[in-house]
This record gives C-alpha cells, sequence and structure tokens, in this order.
C-alpha cells in the first residue's frame, strides 16, 4: 500500500511568493486514515493515493498509471480495480483514489463510513456499494453522488469488470 500526504508550502524569495505541495513533515498531525481497508487482502497489494481535491487526485492517478507504477487488469476476470472516494457530493472536499484486487470486499475504515459522498470507478470498473441498513448502489464510470439511502452510510463496497 502506499498513500501519500502532501502539506501546502508557502515560501517568498525577493518579494515573489509561490505555494507548492511537499511531503508532509514526519512530526505533522497524523493523517487521516485512507478509506481502503480489504479483507483477507495484504496492506501492500492496495495502492492508495490521497487526500487531495479531485481535480489533482486525478492527476496524482494518471501520472501514476502512466510511470507503471499501479497497473490496472480489467480484462482479467478480477484484475486490479480502481475507484474515488469523495467525503462530499459532486467530488468535493477529502478525496482519495484505491486500486486494489477486483471483486473483493473493500471495508472503509470506521472514520470514512460515515463521510463517503461521492464515488468515481475508473473505466471499465462496476462498484457495487452496501449500506447499514442493507441498501444497495451501483455506480459505473464517471460515478456519481451517494443517494441519501447511502449517503455517508457506506458499510462496505466491491468493484467487478463492467461487462
Amino acid at each position: 500500500m502506499r498513500l501519500i500526504n502532501f502539506s501546502l508550502v508557502a515560501v517568498a524569495v525577493a518579494g515573489f511568493q509561490a505555494v507548492f505541495a511537499a511531503p508532509a513533515p514526519a512530526e505533522s498531525t497524523p493523517a487521516t486514515p485512507h478509506p481502503f481497508q480489504a479483507e483477507g487482502v495484504p496492506a501492500e497489494d492496495i495502492f492508495v493515493l490521497g487526500p487531495a481535491s479531485y481535480e489533482e487526485l486525478q492527476k496524482m492517478v494518471a501520472e501514476a498509471k502512466s510511470s507503471g507504477e499501479v497497473k490496472l487488469d480489467k480484462r482479467q476476470a478480477c484484475g486490479e480495480m480502481g475507484v474515488y472516494l469523495c467525503e462530499n457530493p459532486n467530488f468535493a472536499g477529502q478525496c482519495y483514489w484505491g486500486a486494489y484486487p477486483g471483486c473483493t470486499r473493500i471495508n472503509p475504515d470506521p472514520y470514512w463510513q460515515s463521510r463517503i459522498s461521492s464515488v468515481g470507478p475508473d473505466r471499465g470498473v462496476r462498484c457495487f456499494f452496501y449500506s447499514f441498513s442493507g441498501t444497495l448502489q451501483s455506480f459505473r464510470y464517471p460515478g456519481g453522488n451517494c443517494n441519501s439511502a447511502m449517503n455517508d452510510k457506506v458499510l462496505f463496497f466491491h468493484c467487478n469488470p463492467d461487462v
């Protein structure tokens, strides 16, 4: 599992100011737990990026895919699947993207179970989300907002190739 945390750093030199992302210092406040925890899947088999805004996270995911850092193979019956999860509707607030073995039950960290409001599976992926009350909602690329029965009530989910 890879979890990348960034903090914004402001620099002022000779009258110029710049803000850029830098790795968060080790002594910073503990990071929010990421939402991806798979039953029976070792943590090193899950690739996670975030937290970041949805727009920034899309850039990070594209870079990780193009560099070969993460390889998704949806041609296999249950290859790795990728999905975005955001804490607010319309992909706002803190977002994460995770890639993990498909057809695997993913149990969001308890912190995230009451915060997932929008979901974005990668192309060719369909995800099924289940709430505490037994409600089911499925998402296909490009995803969308959780309905009122699912919003901030995700118990677990799994993703499969969308065939």
